[in-house]
């Protein structure tokens, strides 16, 4: 899914609002490459190496911008803590959809991690006590009845792995509130690059502390898999950027819909990719899930928005 949040601090060219969307359906396509990447990748690689690339790719990357851009205060920020439990945040939805992936379709992984915005109103429900209107209770039980036609329990190609997207979804819903906090305090570019230094050094220390198991393992992969694990993790950073180029041309609200696109893309690469084309309860249920999480943004765009972009 899109993860780059945080406060992007560019006006807003309203004559531009075209091409932002354009290229926000590039950036879903780029997302959904990524994780077909990783899907394609399988077991090949451990998990944890899968992802410490994925971040320090990205961490390398952002900290050129920055550096490029004439940036230099990368590690400045106002709220320390917060941008750590920000990245674990992070590298839990990461960990959870890599693991998705690897035991289901591509679709069906994409789809579910959807959920975060209806999971996000049910956060705002029962943890922050926000008063919730009905039209997006409404959402909510529109989104459950979509994930319902997806993963139909009980059917023969139900699994327990089903949990690996719908965590990735609840993480994810968390990483928003806290990002739409952290959009107030510090720039878009240093938040990001900030969350894939800590992810980093975090993964550095579960690979040291897994080193008998990882390293052999390590030994295995071939060089056609790493190939596939740098391509990876440049779709996924590549993503990122686009998604700031993005919103450099259109508001928030208006491109948020369009990152459902990435179910489009995740059915394409299933198909080219896998064989796997979604059934017709799965196509029906994935697209109960986009309009009802289209239906939840809409509902919050009634609300006077400010000019964070945390998506």
């Amino acid at each position: 899914m899109a993860t780059l949040e945080g406060k992007a601090r560019y006006r807003i060219d309203t004559d531009n609002t075209g091409s932002g969307i354009a290229i926000m359906i590039l950036t879903t396509a780029l997302f959904a490459a990524s994780d077909s990447t990783v899907k394609l990748i399988g077991t090949a690689v451990p998990l944890l190496a899968l992802l410490w690339v994925r971040y320090l790719f990205q961490m390398i990357v952002l900290g050129v911008w920055q550096i490029r851009r004439g940036a230099f205060g990368l590690f400045r920020t106002g709220a320390v803590k917060l941008q750590a439990v920000r990245a674990v945040l992070l590298l839990t939805n990461s960990a959870c959809t890599f693991a998705g992936l690897r035991h289901l379709p591509l679709p069906v992984t994409t789809s579910l991690a959807m959920l975060a915005p209806l999971i996000s109103t049910l956060l705002a429900a029962l943890v922050l006590k926000d008063d919730v209107p009905r039209s997006k209770w409404a959402m909510v039980v529109i989104g459950f009845i979509g994930m319902l036609l997806v993963v139909r329990p009980g059917g023969s190609q139900f699994s327990w792995t089903v949990i690996f997207p719908i965590g990735a979804a609840t993480t994810f819903a968390c990483f928003q509130v806290l990002s739409s906090h952290l959009s107030r305090v510090d720039d878009a570019i240093t938040t990001n690059f900030l969350t894939a230094l800590v992810a980093t050094v975090v993964l550095c220390v579960l690979v040291w502390m897994d080193q008998a198991e990882t390293l052999p393992a390590l030994a295995q992969v071939r060089v056609g898999s790493w190939l596939l694990v740098v391509f990876m993790a440049t779709m996924a950073t590549g993503g990122q950027l686009l998604m700031l180029q993005a919103l450099r041309r259109a508001p928030l609200s208006l491109l948020t819909p369009f990152s459902y696109g990435q179910l489009a893309f995740a059915a394409f690469f299933s198909w080219l990719l896998f064989g796997q084309v979604p059934d017709m309860w799965m196509a029906i249920g994935m697209c109960v899930i986009a309009a009802s999480g289209i239906g939840t943004v809409l509902l919050h765009g009634r609300k006077p928005a400010d000019v964070s972009t945390e998506i």
